[in-house]
């Protein structure tokens, strides 16, 4: 596997992977009615176009703190992305925040989740992000246990808005990103 910087060209694979994941993770996580407007709603074209929106808006801003990596098989197909930038909680300059994690349900437990995580962390810690913060479902009881095998631990709680129905989310925070980028 090889963990790399997400170019535009991979916006169509990367809609894949975030909306296959993410239909199959958060299934029994968000109330019916949310999960099945957005599985009806929510089409890879619309997925592709917002990811080669958001590559084009990192490549072309130089102060762009935000980032995205993927996983890509040996056989050059994407199982997994992540995108990490500025914390979204207000006052905390030197965090950084993982906004997206997913890699396929039939490529995890293979460590991708962790080696996409240590690349946000090691970008951001580049920039002087001193403490990381991910975000999870609170009803999100696998993810949870992955961020906790990781040693984030439970900072804040926020409301999140899953289409017009508000929903718990946890924050998990680290104090040293160092340590979580492995340096």
């Amino acid at each position: 596997m090889l963990i790399r910087v997400a170019r535009e060209a991979d916006a169509a694979a990367m809609a894949h992977v975030m909306v296959d994941t993410w239909l199959v993770a958060h299934r029994d996580q968000i109330p019916p009615e949310a999960w099945a407007k957005r599985a009806k709603e929510w089409t890879y074209a619309e997925s592709e176009q917002g990811w080669a929106r958001t590559l084009r808006e990192i490549a072309e801003d130089a102060d762009s703190k935000d980032c995205i990596y993927v996983a890509e098989t040996t056989d050059g197909d994407l199982v997994g992305l992540a995108m990490g930038g500025t914390a979204k909680t207000a006052g905390l300059p030197t965090t950084g925040e993982v906004y997206a994690l997913y890699v396929l349900p039939n490529q995890q437990g293979r460590g991708l989740g962790r080696q996409l995580v240590h690349a946000v962390a090691a970008h951001l810690a580049q920039l002087g992000m001193t403490a990381l913060h991910i975000g999870c479902l609170a009803a999100n009881t696998p993810g949870r246990r992955f961020y906790e095998a990781l040693g984030g631990r439970v900072v804040d709680e926020r409301m999140v808005d899953e289409e017009g129905f508000m929903v718990p989310e946890v924050v998990y925070g680290w104090p040293d990103t160092g340590a979580l980028s492995g340096e």
